[in-house]
């Protein structure tokens, strides 16, 4: 009896030293940090891949960091602090101009994703820009884009700015206010904030997405540093935001828990419908890799308002490793 309990003792001991080989053996998560301008639903991509285990299956431990603002996302990519950055990918094209060589790999929003929202029940939506003839628009002041997409798609309709229809340039998050105090007929918003107020019983009556259409509107940059340097971390950070998009457009149900956890204070019926809104208006892209088109549209606009002095010469867009992690 004696020498079977010493054997079952000796196993035991071997066997938890065996596991424990096992453990030590697993190789480390490579800590990445990657800041990202906002915490908001349009984000939901990063944070599907980062909450599904797309970053860990990669070998990636992933620190996602706010920075507030798009400046001060890119700013901690610039300063090192960070090897990844989301918002505005012209700050890509901006910083080149100033000798700072980045790059945009992968495509996080690939629309302007804003609608036109009124309280106004004679106000019937419409997908004519002519149909804002006689309305006032709230919308972010200039030069943001969502006040130029404004005033490219009033001069595309034959409007006069000031005359035939009008532009309220207001700080960012007091657009709905304006509809309450009547200032203005129609509000440019973002969602979930287009959901919450059709919810609550306004109504969305122009999609900026599906007028204006392909726009690089958020993207994922890194360093040129970091690609040449290493460029196998770029191609798990990107085969994985790759994995979440296509989760996305596949499972919208297991997104939505997602979303609910990173986004608390929002009502899931808001986040179900915003989400449904951003995936079927293709603000949401299906993959990573950044078109042409979009990439275009947003330089061309950066340059009219004077935040570039020229169309870049250079290739400021990476699709190699959003190509390379697309199914074979």
């Amino acid at each position: 009896m004696r020498r079977a309990f010493s054997a079952s003792i000796i196993l035991a001991v071997v066997l938890t030293g065996g596991l424990g080989s096992c453990r030590r053996e697993q190789p480390a998560l490579t800590h990445v940090v990657v800041n990202q301008a906002f915490e908001h639903l349009l984000y939901i991509g990063l944070y599907v891949a980062k909450d599904k285990g797309f970053f860990a299956q990669q070998g990636l431990d992933v620190e996602i960091d706010t920075g507030g603002g798009d400046a001060q996302a890119f700013s901690a990519l610039t300063s090192g602090q960070a090897q990844f950055a989301q918002g505005d990918p012209a700050f890509v094209a901006i910083a080149n101009e100033k000798g700072w060589q980045g790059r945009v790999v992968a495509m996080a929003v690939d629309r302007a994703a804003i609608w036109g929202v009124t309280l106004d029940k004679s106000i019937k939506p419409f997908t004519d820009p002519a149909g804002f003839r006689g309305r006032t628009v709230a919308t972010y002041p200039n030069p943001n884009t969502a006040y130029v997409i404004q005033e490219q798609l009033d001069e595309k309709a034959g409007l006069k700015v000031g005359k035939t229809t009008k532009i309220l340039q207001v700080p960012f998050g007091t657009e709905i206010a304006t509809l309450h105090n009547r200032q203005a007929d129609i509000a440019q918003t973002i969602e979930p904030n287009a959901s919450q107020i059709e919810l609550q019983g306004g109504t969305v009556v122009f999609s900026y997405a599906d007028a204006y259409g392909p726009l690089a509107f958020t993207g994922v940059m890194t360093s040129k540093k970091l690609i040449d340097d290493n460029p196998q971390l770029v191609q798990k950070f990107i085969n994985a935001y790759e994995q979440a998009l296509q989760f996305i457009q596949t499972d919208p149900q297991s997104t939505q828990i997602i979303a609910e956890k990173r986004l608390p204070n929002l009502p899931p019926d808001v986040i179900k419908a915003g989400l449904a809104r951003l995936v079927q208006s293709g603000c949401i892209p299906k993959h990573a890799a950044v078109n042409e088109e979009s990439w275009q549209k947003l330089l061309q606009i950066r340059v009219d308002v004077g935040d570039l002095k020229r169309l870049p010469t250079e290739a400021l867009v990476d699709n190699t490793f959003a190509n390379n992690a697309l199914p074979r």
